[in-house]
């Protein structure tokens, strides 16, 4: 028994020896930091056959089309060594990169994984167009973080991406952000040629607002450094996907004494004008005013009653101050009104004025 064990042991070990094995000298390359300018880079990865066959290379694919694999179908001998030539592309990607290429040979169907990384410096053209904005060493693709419809009580998630334009680490700082978004920046430490990402996660049950919201963030590329302006804007809306035919029938409705309001000649030097109308509640269920507001500084708003019952109505007083408006510009505002109306949430009063 014994001697069949070691005879079984020696052919097995036989074959293992005869058979094509590859051995990779080298399986991640590192280019480093280099300029997009300098076009095409390249690098080789050699293999040897420490088998007893020939041994052939299959395929090689890259996952990006920026990288390119090159090699030869030719056999290599037992004890002999094979090249696989790796190209990368830099050519509008600024930044830090890292590329797999996949082998396959056919030493029992192997597949190795080849890996090539580093950090492409902007040319000045591909920084310009990707990244638009100039905030000192700093490069933005914006300064506007648009949110779009933002269900009330939900979350919603949206990014700002950066590049770091100068020779120096930058250690990006963030602040004055609302209490309702949280602002991220990954990664905190940013070398030269690197990009960073500031994530902007926006938590709408911690604001009181609803419709457009806009609000803002400063940005700088260090502690001492100059700060720009990031504005967020987004529209927080009320979830009526849930409401059930039964409720929708007995819904509240929002109906206004006016649509349009003209003060006429105004008095520039002369007292304020007040002017009042109503918001009446033409459905069943209690009407509830989220929001009334109007961006002209010159237009004050007061609501008598944010609830109102079924067929009641609440007052809007608008005290208008002529001293406040620029000079010579006519007064046209826009008055939003935003409520529980699942059918007719927001309504639109134009106030203008000579």
């Amino acid at each position: 028994m014994r001697r069949f064990v070691l005879i079984l042991s020696a052919v097995l070990a036989g074959v293992f020896v005869t058979s094509a094995q590859v051995r990779w000298l080298e399986k991640v390359h590192d280019f480093g930091a280099f300029d997009e300018d300098l076009g095409k880079v390249y690098c080789d990865f050699k293999f040897v056959n420490d088998g007893q066959e020939p041994l052939a290379i299959i395929a090689a694919r890259a996952n990006c089309g920026c990288t390119r694999p090159e090699f030869s179908h030719a056999p290599v001998a037992p004890g002999d060594t094979g090249v696989v030539t790796v190209g990368f592309d830099p050519k509008g990607r600024p930044g830090k990169f890292e590329k797999n290429i996949y082998v396959e040979t056919d030493a029992e169907r192997s597949r190795t994984t080849l890996m090539i990384r580093g950090t492409v410096i902007g040319a000045s053209n591909t920084l310009k167009s990707r990244y638009p904005v100039e905030a000192g060493p700093m490069r933005l693709r914006g300064t506007t973080v648009a949110y779009g419809p933002v269900i009330k009580d939900h979350s919603a998630v949206k990014s700002l991406e950066g590049y770091n334009a100068s020779a120096d680490t930058l250690h990006p700082v963030i602040a004055g952000a609302p209490r309702y978004i949280n602002v991220i920046c990954e990664p905190k430490t940013v070398a030269p040629g690197e990009q960073f990402v500031v994530s902007c996660i926006l938590h709408s049950d911690l604001s009181d607002a609803w419709g457009l919201t806009t609000d803002s963030f400063t940005l700088a590329p260090d502690p001492d450094a100059d700060a720009v302006e990031v504005e967020t804007v987004a529209i927080i809306k009320e979830d009526f996907s849930t409401l059930t035919p039964a409720q929708m029938d007995k819904r509240p409705a929002m109906t206004l004494s006016e649509q349009r309001i003209d003060l006429g000649k105004l008095d520039r030097t002369g007292k304020k004008i007040v002017h009042t109308f109503k918001i009446t509640n033409s459905g069943t269920d209690p009407l509830l005013i989220r929001s009334i507001t109007c961006p002209d500084p010159a237009v004050k708003i007061e609501l008598s009653d944010k609830k109102i019952k079924k067929g009641k109505s609440a007052r809007v007083t608008l005290t208008v101050d002529p001293s406040a408006l620029k000079p010579l510009s006519p007064l046209n505002a826009r008055i939003t009104i935003i409520a529980n109306d699942p059918v007719n949430p927001t309504e639109m009063i134009r106030l203008t004025g000579e």
